[in-house]
């Protein structure tokens, strides 16, 4: 029969003692000092940042995009037409990263043009406005 001792090690490992070293890490201030002649030359910088104008994307177009940029979609669905506020575009999605969609036109050579999301009004199919089924 097992006896269990409340105060007594159930485990003997016959082994060296292990001692855990902590390193302490020295923390560095993070104050910034500038001179009266670096400050001037700050604000000059931020002054010459321009700043992009963010084209809102509709949500509906964006849903379309999405919809059509699945593989077998991609084939079943071509040519499609991007209708840009100056042009319309002719070809298919080759890929989307992020808020850019990259179409493949159609034509001999094949060129690839990356275009904004927001920047496109309607994509049409067969020469009327796509509708997800």
């Amino acid at each position: 029969m097992l006896n269990i001792y409340q105060n007594k090690p159930l485990l003997f490992v016959d082994g060296p003692p292990v001692f855990i070293k902590v390193a302490i890490i020295v923390e560095e201030s993070t104050s910034v000092f500038l001179l009266n002649n670096e400050e001037e030359s700050v604000v000059e910088n931020e002054e010459q940042l321009s700043v992009t104008e963010v084209v809102p994307v509709n949500p509906g177009i964006q849903r379309k995009i999405i919809y059509l940029s699945n593989s077998f979609r991609r084939q079943a669905y071509q040519p499609l037409q991007f209708v840009l506020e100056e042009e319309t575009l002719a070809g298919k999605i080759e890929k989307i990263e992020e808020e850019t969609v990259w179409i493949d036109l159609e034509g001999d050579n094949h060129e690839i043009v990356a275009v904004e999301m927001g920047k496109i009004e309607e994509v049409l199919w067969r020469g009327k406005p796509f509708d997800e089924i």
